[in-house]
């Protein structure tokens, strides 16, 4: 009984001996391993003390195989996740894109459109001045017309009234000049001193205190029957003017009228056509002011959009590298890890062979 005793601890001794062995030769290995840091020593130290706590080196390969697949399956997940967050990334950023962009092209076309819409008002604002300017100027034009006509008529018509009351006068001293001269026609005498003062101050009353006629009488000192004869002429001259002068009055009024009206008509009829300009100016102005309101409000809220967007699109941009980063540093961590394992594999496979 003691002999097997002793076998059996000779053997399981043997035994220790030659795991203790092998491990020393693994972590030998392992020391000597081109890809070391702390993975690889936290690695080294999980095998030797699975190969310390295993009778079975195939076990050990075994739990090294499941960490290297599991870190296998870890990439393949984050492979996908991380395609999937890229994808919606990539999505964000294309939609972003366009639309700063679109919105940067709106600005860029509000902001002529503006300026071509500011110089349209201004050079509307001034046709707009210089046809208020016009039609101030053709108002005037039509009110001085209307009062140089009126004027003209009511001056016209004084004229005929005073010429047929000066007619009326004349006549009468016409005719009591002929009564005196054929009263002393044939005493061939002078006309008496009462007849002369009564002659000139009828004389002054109808033509005037300036008339050369009455002038010329009123230095005359002797009336006798030629040369009261003599002034009879005159006056009737006087008189047939004067009744030329109504018998024409009313062909001039037509004339007058005739052209007055044309006159109006002409300036009527420009000042019709510049008040229809005039009004087309207004709308036009008041239709651009409308346009560039609109066009500034619309600029003002992309002006305010814009940089938002933008902003937004570089959060999405620095969120894509953070996750590209991040995604390299732990694949290449994992990839790193997956080749230290498959060495520590090879490393510790060699010793089923041993």
């Amino acid at each position: 009984m003691k002999q097997v005793t002793f076998i059996v601890i000779f053997i399981t001794l043997t035994f220790q001996t030659q795991l203790h062995s092998k491990v020393d030769q693994v972590m030998a290995q392992m020391e000597k391993m081109a890809l070391k840091n702390d993975f690889s020593k936290q690695l080294a130290g999980l095998i030797e003390l699975k190969m310390l706590q295993s009778s079975y080196v195939e076990e050990v390969l075994k739990e090294i195989k499941g960490i290297r697949d599991q870190l296998i399956a870890d990439q393949s997940v984050e492979d996908q996740e991380y395609a999937k967050k890229i994808g919606q990334l990539n999505v964000e950023i294309e939609i972003l894109e366009i639309q700063t962009e679109k919105l940067a092209k709106e600005l860029q076309r509000l902001n002529q459109q503006i300026g071509e819409l500011n110089e349209d008002i201004s050079k509307l604002i001034g046709t707009q001045q210089s046809q208020e300017k016009q039609l101030s100027t053709l108002n005037s034009k039509e009110e001085e017309i209307r009062n140089q006509y009126k004027s003209e008529i009511e001056t016209l018509k004084q004229r005929t009234t005073n010429n047929i009351k000066s007619i009326d006068g004349l006549n009468e001293m016409i005719a009591k000049l002929q009564q005196a001269v054929f009263a002393e026609q044939s005493k061939t005498t002078v006309l008496s001193q009462q007849h002369t003062k009564q002659y000139v101050d009828d004389l002054r009353d109808q033509l005037g205190p300036n008339h050369p006629l009455t002038a010329l009488v009123a230095v005359t000192t002797k009336f006798d029957v030629p040369t009261v004869t003599r002034i009879i002429q005159l006056l009737e001259n006087i008189r047939d003017q004067r009744i030329q002068e109504n018998a024409g009055a009313d062909e001039y009024e037509t004339k007058v009228t005739q052209s007055y009206e044309v006159t109006l008509k002409e300036v009527t009829e420009v000042r019709e056509r510049l008040s229809a300009d005039y009004s087309r100016t207004l709308v036009t102005l008041k239709r651009r002011n409308e346009e560039n309101a609109l066009s500034t409000k619309s600029r003002n809220q992309i002006q305010k959009d814009l940089p938002i967007a933008q902003d937004l699109l570089q959060q999405y941009r620095n969120e894509r590298e953070i996750v590209q980063s991040n995604y390299n540093l732990r694949s290449a961590k994992r990839e790193n890890e997956v080749k230290i394992i498959t060495q520590a594999y090879t490393i510790v496979a060699q010793q089923v062979r041993v």
